[in-house]
């Protein structure tokens, strides 16, 4: 499931980069809010914990008011940690703003816990706005749309992340 997973988003990002008009690679940071929820028997419980988000990103230009954003992230709230991989479609709705949406998936780095998994899949979206070239700012909100229990009871677990964050491109 990886291996297929890191080939589909090899051969996505080389699709894109042969037609781009221009490729732009850079850092970005920032605050990150987590929230888990569980369903079960009809009772839900959720909490939140903050925590911040530093890693990768890369801008595809694949027309005027259309780019292709894939970035890899490390999260880390509470003392557990994650890969975050989004590809972002970015649609400009302004001169410097920009709305955003795309799959996210999530890899936890914890210790694997039986009945449940350790990838998550998520919908992003959010707004974007470039300061200039070269610095840019970000908020986004994902939802998990995958369930995290695996057993066979009647439970879900997902989480829903609220990123805000600054990035500067530097190639």
């Amino acid at each position: 499931m990886k291996k297929l997973f890191f080939v589909a988003i090899s051969v996505i990002a080389f699709t894109y980069s042969s037609n781009a008009q221009e490729v732009r690679f850079g850092a970005t940071a920032g605050y990150l809010n987590a929230r888990g929820s569980i369903k079960a028997d009809g009772l839900t419980v959720s909490a939140s914990e903050s925590g911040f988000y530093f890693g990768a990103v890369a801008d595809f230009t694949v027309s005027d008011n259309f780019n292709v954003q894939p970035e890899l992230l490390y999260a880390t709230v509470d003392g557990s940690s994650a890969i975050m991989l989004p590809i972002l479609g970015k649609i400009a709705i302004a001169e410097k703003l920009n709305f955003q949406v795309g799959p996210q998936v999530v890899f936890s780095l914890e210790e694997s816990v039986e009945d449940f998994s350790n990838v998550e899949l998520d919908i992003a979206g959010g707004i974007g706005y470039d300061i200039d070239e070269d610095f840019f700012l970000e908020a986004r909100y994902t939802f998990q749309i995958n369930n995290s229990y695996t057993g066979s009871e009647d439970v879900k677990v997902r989480g829903n992340y609220l990123t805000i964050g600054v990035g500067y491109k530097f190639l």
